[in-house]
């Protein structure tokens, strides 16, 4: 699962990429579903919201959006089918956040990769309104993170970046990502401050370690 990451401005910047117009972002370290983010589309960046909404999923009480896709079935769920041929994406992530159950408590932990921006295999839907809506395809967790959390963001590497923006056939595509080496990943402990989706600011990927008493 990837319930939220963050991205911050100059790692993006830093990428030559070009911006769509009138495109604006500013740093976030706490991104929720439903968030306005950007993404990269066609080798242009865009503003997408974290979340897709199908039409069946509209009319059930209570639904949220899908902001995760599991890469198992991405080829077999109707829901994802059509997008996963024609419409895929790159997400920009400066790290992102798991909890694990410690003590019947959830402990939050950050992951990224140092001094480098991730990307991340996404799924877009353009909107008759002209928004894009997005999600962020996860997969079993390995090494280490499956330690915190038993699924992880696709991160994929700049091969796999390439392949994933082209045009390969969709089962050539889905061999050749599969077999992937292990993106090495960080991690440790935040403070549970970034628990409340309200907190945005850059203290929450800091290293926490408990004072004693």
């Amino acid at each position: 699962m990837c319930g939220r990451y963050h991205l911050e401005v100059n790692s993006l910047y830093e990428e030559d990429i070009e911006k769509e117009e009138n495109f604006e972002y500013k740093n976030n370290f706490n991104i929720t579903p439903q968030s306005k983010v950007p993404l990269v589309i066609d080798d242009k960046l865009k503003i997408a919201t974290w979340g897709y909404f199908p039409e069946w999923l509209k009319t059930q009480k209570n639904s949220k959006p899908l902001f995760n896709t599991r890469w198992e079935t991405v080829q077999e769920k109707r829901t994802f089918q059509s997008a996963y041929k024609k419409h895929r994406c790159l997400v920009p992530i400066s790290g992102w956040y798991e909890w694990k159950n410690i003590n019947n408590e959830k402990q939050p932990y950050y992951f990224y990769k140092e001094n480098e921006l991730l990307k991340a295999a996404g799924l877009y839907w353009l909107r008759s309104s002209g928004n894009i809506e997005f999600s962020i395809i996860t997969k079993d967790a390995y090494g280490d993170l499956s330690s915190i959390h038993h699924r992880t963001p696709l991160i994929l590497g700049p091969n796999e970046q390439a392949m994933w923006t082209s045009q390969e056939d969709e089962n050539t595509l889905y061999e050749d990502i599969s077999n992937q080496g292990e993106i090495p990943i960080t991690f440790h402990r935040v403070n549970k401050s970034v628990n409340n989706p309200k907190n945005k600011n850059s203290s929450l990927i800091n290293k926490y370690t408990e004072v004693p008493f």
